[in-house]
This record gives C-alpha cells, sequence and structure tokens, in this order.
C-alpha cells in the first residue's frame, strides 16, 4: 500500500524542483540579460578610458618633445627638413643622436653600443675630466695633459661627453646645436659669467653612483679658487647632465672682472622645462649651397672605377687595382686604389681616387691644404696640385682636387714632383665625370 505521506513529500519535492527549474528558468536569461549589459558598459567604459589615456599620452608625447628656440633663415631653417644630429665615437667613427623635423621639434634616437670595445686610445681620457674635476687641490699629482698619476676608482670605467651636437645635412656640419638655460651662456665673453645651466648628454658603460668634490686654481687669478661638486646616480649608457653655474666671483684690482666660483653637477632631462635648445651656424649659406650641389650628383660606381682604371701608366705598369679600401687615417670607401711600377727604373706611383659626391666633407681638408699651399701667391703661381718631397725617404707626395667632388691623393718613388703631375694627367682622371 502506498504511503500518502511519501507521495506527498514526493509531490512537494517535485513542485520545489518545479518551482525551482521555473524560478531557475526565469533568472538565467534575467541574470544573462544583465550580464551582457553590464559586460558591455565595462567594455565601453574601458574603451573610453583607454581612448581617452591614449589621447592623452600622445599629447604628452607630442608637447614633450624638446623645440628648437631659434629659427635661422635660408638653408639653415630647420623648416627645410633634413638636419641630422651626429658626434664622433672615441674611435673617431660618426654616430647619429637623432633628427630635428621640420618643425623643430628634435626627436633623439640614441644608440646603445659598446664603449669599452672602443678602446681609449684614441681619445684618451678619465672619466673625471667629463666634469671638469682634474688637479684638484689635496688629490695628488697630475700629468701635462691632467689624467691623474694615482690610482682613482673611476681608472676602469669607460665614458664619453657628446658635446656640443652637430647638425649634418648634404654629408656636412653646418651648424651645432646648445642645450642652456639661458642663451646668454653661449656669448663666448660670458660663458662662465652667467648664472644658469649647460646640458649634455653622456654614455658609460656601467651604472655608478658619482659625488664628489674639487677645489682647484682658476686660471684667471692664482689668488681665486672654483669648486666643482658632482651628486649623480648615473645609469648604464646615456645620461643627460646639467652642470649647473651656481655662483660667480669678481676678480682684479678693482674687482672688475667675472668669473665662476661653484658648479654643481646633476641629473636632467632633455624634456625639462629649463632646457632651451639653440642652432649655432658654422657654415654660410654659400658653401651649404655648394656642398648640396656636390651632394646631388650621383657616385661613380665601382664598375665605372674599374673601367676606367688604365692597365699602364706611360712607361709604369698596374700592379695593384683594388676597390673600397680607404688610403691610412680616411674613412671614405668609394674610391680606386692603384700602384704602377717600372722594376727595371725602380719608379713606383701608388695612388688613390677618391669620390666625395655623398661625403663632401672629406674635401674640407684638400680645400684646406690647397688654402695653405697657396696663400699669398699671385695667380699666375698657383699649380692645379700639390706637391710634398720627402727626403729622407726619397718619396713625393701630390694632392689633386677633380672638380668639385674627387681627389687624388699620390706617392712615388725615385719620381719628382713636375714628373709626377705628368702622370696624374695621363690618368685622365676627369673623364670619371662625364
Amino acid at each position: 500500500m502506498n504511503n500518502p505521506r511519501m507521495q506527498t513529500s514526493c509531490f512537494i519535492n517535485t513542485i520545489k524542483t518545479t518551482n525551482a527549474q521555473l524560478i531557475n528558468n526565469m533568472i538565467k536569461p534575467l541574470y544573462k540579460y544583465l550580464a551582457i549589459n553590464i559586460n558591455t558598459k565595462l567594455i565601453m567604459l574601458l574603451a573610453i578610458i583607454l581612448f581617452q589615456s591614449c589621447k592623452t599620452q600622445q599629447l604628452l608625447t607630442k608637447t614633450s618633445l624638446p623645440k628648437v628656440e631659434n629659427q635661422l633663415k635660408g638653408e639653415l631653417d630647420y623648416a627645410n627638413g633634413g638636419f641630422e644630429l651626429v658626434q664622433w665615437q672615441n674611435s673617431g667613427d660618426e654616430i647619429t643622436l637623432g633628427r630635428i623635423d621640420e618643425t623643430g621639434e628634435i626627436h633623439f634616437s640614441l644608440p646603445e653600443y659598446d664603449i669599452k670595445a672602443l678602446g681609449k686610445n684614441h681619445m684618451p681620457n678619465h672619466f673625471e675630466s667629463g666634469f671638469n674635476m682634474l688637479r684638484c687641490k689635496g688629490r695628488g699629482d697630475f700629468d701635462m695633459v691632467g689624467n691623474p698619476k694615482f690610482k682613482t676608482p673611476y681608472d676602469d670605467v669607460y665614458s664619453q661627453l657628446y658635446a656640443p651636437m652637430y647638425i649634418k645635412k648634404y654629408g656636412v656640419n653646418i651648424a651645432y646645436i646648445s642645450p642652456v638655460s639661458d642663451e646668454k651662456m653661449l656669448l663666448k665673453e660670458s660663458w662662465d659669467k652667467v648664472i644658469g645651466n649647460k646640458y649634455y648628454w653622456m654614455y658609460i658603460d656601467r651604472a655608478l653612483d658619482y659625488k664628489a668634490t674639487c677645489i682647484r686654481e682658476s686660471f684667471k687669478s692664482t689668488e681665486h679658487e672654483i669648486e666643482r661638486s658632482a651628486d649623480i646616480q648615473l645609469k648604464k649608457g646615456w645620461n643627460f647632465i646639467k652642470a649647473n653655474l651656481v655662483e660667480i666671483q669678481n676678480y682684479g684690482e678693482k674687482n672688475e672682472h667675472t668669473m665662476a666660483k661653484t658648479f654643481l653637477y646633476t641629473l636632467s632631462s632633455p624634456e625639462s622645462k629649463d632646457v632651451k635648445w639653440y642652432l649655432t651656424r658654422v657654415m654660410d649659406d654659400e658653401k651649404i649651397l655648394a656642398a648640396k650641389k656636390e651632394y646631388g650628383l650621383t657616385p661613380i660606381t665601382k664598375e665605372q672605377f674599374e673601367k676606367w682604371a688604365p692597365n699602364t701608366l706611360g712607361d709604369l705598369s698596374i700592379e695593384t687595382k683594388e676597390y673600397g679600401i680607404p688610403a691610412k687615417g680616411q674613412t671614405n670607401k668609394n674610391n680606386i686604389h692603384l700602384s704602377y711600377v717600372n722594376e727595371t727604373q725602380k719608379r713606383e706611383i701608388d695612388l688613390y681616387v677618391v669620390d666625395c659626391s655623398k661625403s663632401p666633407v672629406d674635401l674640407e681638408m684638400v680645400d684646406f691644404a690647397y688654402a695653405m699651399e697657396n696663400d699669398g701667391k699671385e695667380e699666375k703661381d698657383i699649380k692645379p696640385y700639390i706637391t710634398q718631397y720627402n727626403e729622407a725617404e726619397n718619396v713625393t707626395m701630390l694632392l689633386y682636387k677633380v672638380g668639385d667632388s674627387m681627389f687624388v691623393e699620390a706617392s712615388a718613388v725615385n719620381i719628382n714632383g713636375e714628373d709626377l703631375w705628368v702622370y696624374i694627367e695621363k690618368l685622365n682622371v676627369e673623364k670619371l665625370l662625364k
């Protein structure tokens, strides 16, 4: 016989289950609806926040870029574009530090590199020389160039200052840019007389806490001293240094002259509002336009060089013909190296023909040599070439500028200057320019 209590219990449980299912079926869609709407609203809210954050970040990035204070006219107007920031490493190799765009904003692209691999042979210097903290009173003896003769904690530190930064365009340095707090500090006669800050980049091979003070006699007056202090937490790589002239002092019989008294070195940022960036011209427009003309020339190719190079030069036969190997002390690889010999007469010519169409700066030393050679000469006495004789080695050297973009550098054994010029004329280097 069935137990009615049990059936009721089952029925009640069935009702409970049914009600629970009904409630559950009613709540689930509602919960899902609410969840979807809440999630949608949250996503929309997050999107708005992210959008505003991106806009804010873009605005900060845009407004935080340093900008040139002075807009020069002519070829040095940054609105013309093409301004590259360069300097030179201790090895002598050029390094690009950034650019200036057409609005005058400065974009840094500071490369990381192995400064230790460059060594210290090319430009030996001590870390503390970057802060002018050498020859300090009570710290020992120094050599002629200011390096300490005693051990310091910084003897194995590799560092380099990059000041100023040069503006390169058309393959030449047309200006430089200086970061200061006051434009008056750029005047030669007042660089150490105006209270304010100068700034520069430094690259270092390690993180280093540098805290030191140096007191030394002023070279302007032995009765006065200059104090320099540093309190810097340098990081490995690039650091933007602030050299703050804190205090000045007077000297002279009537204290009529002014000079620096106290400097403080700390870290700063190129985006700081205190930093003002000023362009200074190093080349006039006429020279810049000449460089522009040369830079627009089409470089001579390896094939053109090799096709042109003669196998004989008068009574001399070719012995060496190689492309792209710079002469000692040069870096321009767009050249051809030729050597000609006459074994019977023991005569020899070794020469380089160098194309500077994309590197006009390489012609600066050639132009300087011509200017020195011909200074004070009348036009009728000026030759198209320059020669020099080394009597000890019986070697004649010749330099010849070809057009506006090339030069020949030659050395000869048992051949005098005039005869060497005859050989160079037979090369017909001008044919490469046609």
